[in-house]
């Protein structure tokens, strides 16, 4: 048995938790993973994996084993990319999870100098305002706003933005400038779908307590743009972050309906997953994005 590969595809069964997932992923059959898997649990003398007829659960053993194998395996991955060229030339394929906006914003002009300084590097780019399932797609960087949820990955800040409530001239021309934060409850909101709760809006007030408020519309969108385009359309009001309605209230086009009041608070983070160690390219990626955001 090649205990390398052995490694390798207990870790992929480990993280997606499925063997079909890992046969997939890997390239191999499902029945060349059972085998894998049962051979070292053999070895070992002990279950790594409880396994029945609808899904798998990890032993204590399991994940005992899985931390060593990482670390294991982390380390022949960059003993490999520090010998030769690649120390000056790192290479291979990097997938990127970004969102939408902040991507096209954002990231895109950054991996565009990337690129030119590490030209041996491809780039697999996924715009998403959804979460990734970083293990079963095997994203090796994912950027995300916001609660990330779960402990399963490495999360490191990027910079930060923050929310405006605001609305078109011509809307406000029609139906008047709220007063307060409980005047929102008559206006026409537009909401972000990819919120965890979409009508439920939080802002800071002159005294520094959080206030909540439940807004109601008639559009209900998965993405920061297209809301922008709807509230210059003069179709409502939309709480969305700087870097897309900034410019416009610059120009005045869109208009801060609640000056008085501070909007949420959103870090960008790059995540990752959970290793001891990281190849080089994931490693210069993080570090140049972080360098780069810093200041935004």
């Amino acid at each position: 048995m090649d205990k390398f590969q052995a490694m390798k595809v207990f870790c992929r069964v480990y993280e997606a938790e499925s063997f079909k997932v890992a046969s997939d992923s890997l390239g191999i059959s499902r029945p060349m993973v059972t085998r894998f898997v049962n051979s070292i649990e053999e070895e070992l003398g002990t279950k790594l994996l409880q396994r029945n007829t609808r899904n798998i659960s990890i032993t204590h053993a399991g994940r005992k084993y899985y931390q060593h194998c990482i670390a294991i395996l982390d380390a022949v991955e960059e003993a490999e990319s520090d010998m030769g060229e690649l120390v000056q030339k790192p290479k291979g394929l990097l997938k990127i999870s970004v969102p939408m906006d902040f991507g096209l914003s954002h990231i895109v002009p950054l991996l565009d100098c990337f690129s030119r300084l590490y030209p041996d590097i491809e780039f697999d780019v996924d715009f998403s305002d959804k979460r990734v399932d970083m293990t079963e797609s095997g994203v090796d960087v994912a950027i995300r706003g916001g609660d990330l949820g779960g402990d399963q990955f490495v999360a490191r800040p990027l910079c930060y933005g923050k929310g405006y409530v605001c609305a078109s001239p011509d809307y406000v021309a029609v139906h008047g400038m709220p007063q307060g934060l409980d005047d929102l409850k008559s206006h026409s909101c537009l909401l972000y779908s990819n919120s965890a709760i979409p009508d439920r809006w939080s802002l800071i007030d002159a005294q520094g307590e959080t206030k909540n408020i439940t807004v109601t519309g008639r559009f209900k969108v998965n993405n920061g743009g297209a809301l922008v385009r709807f509230a210059l359309a003069g179709l409502g009001v939309i709480y969305q972050p700087d870097f897309l309605v900034e410019k416009h209230i610059e120009r005045g086009e869109l208009v801060d309906l609640l000056p008085s009041y501070k909007g949420y608070e959103i870090c960008f983070h790059a995540i990752y997953p959970q290793r001891k160690l990281m190849s080089r390219k994931v490693q210069l990626l993080l570090d140049f994005l972080q360098k780069e955001l810093a200041n935004t």
